[in-house]
């Protein structure tokens, strides 16, 4: 368990309430491609713009430069919101729910009852690297990117979609999918 998590944590438990795995996220697949299609667009940018200006596509170029020059822009600072998201979230599970601190200023704090598993209400889901919890929908499981500029963690309800939580940038999602199901079972 990560130090700083369980300080974070602590202060967030329930009477009775008792800590069985907690973390924070680490280095990303998600991150490590941002800064790839990041690098990408810079370079393309930079290429364009030394071209040669007697080139019959040097005014074609420029402008084209420009607007890969704005969506690099984007990228960063979107790369930028996204990874101060992660290092200000801290995941734990308990033995009575799973809790999300996060925030980029004051911290929110979600706690997820493990009861619900036990329900049709939530269901859980792992991939490499994550671990979703979605309320049960029409639309079949698929891991959606988050929307520029919230939190990784804690999809915007914009679209009106079902309840759902993520615990992005997880080195070990197998054993802490195991920890969630068999505090899950105990609560039963």
């Amino acid at each position: 368990m990560d130090p700083e998590a369980v300080a974070v944590i602590t202060p967030q438990l329930l009477v009775g309430e008792t800590i069985l795995w907690c973390d924070r996220p680490r280095d990303t697949s998600a991150l490590r491609w941002r800064a790839l299609v990041i690098g990408v667009v810079g370079i393309s940018a930079l290429v364009m713009r030394s071209l040669p200006l007697d080139s019959p596509l040097a005014d074609r170029a420029a402008t084209n430069s420009l607007l890969l020059a704005i969506l690099f822009g984007f990228l960063l600072a979107e790369a930028i919101v996204f990874h101060s998201h992660l290092a200000r979230t801290f995941y734990a599970v308990t033995n009575q729910r799973v809790i999300i601190v996060s925030g980029l200023g004051e911290p929110d704090v979600l706690g997820v009852l493990l009861d619900r598993l036990n329900t049709p209400q939530l269901n859980l889901h792992r991939r490499i690297g994550f671990i979703e919890l979605r309320a049960p929908a029409d639309q079949p499981f698929g891991y959606r990117y988050p929307i520029p500029f919230t939190n990784p963690s804690v999809p915007p309800d914009w679209a009106g979609q079902a309840e759902c939580y993520y615990l992005v940038g997880l080195e070990n999602s197998l054993q802490v999918r195991d920890v969630i199901l068999d505090a899950a079972r105990r609560l039963k």
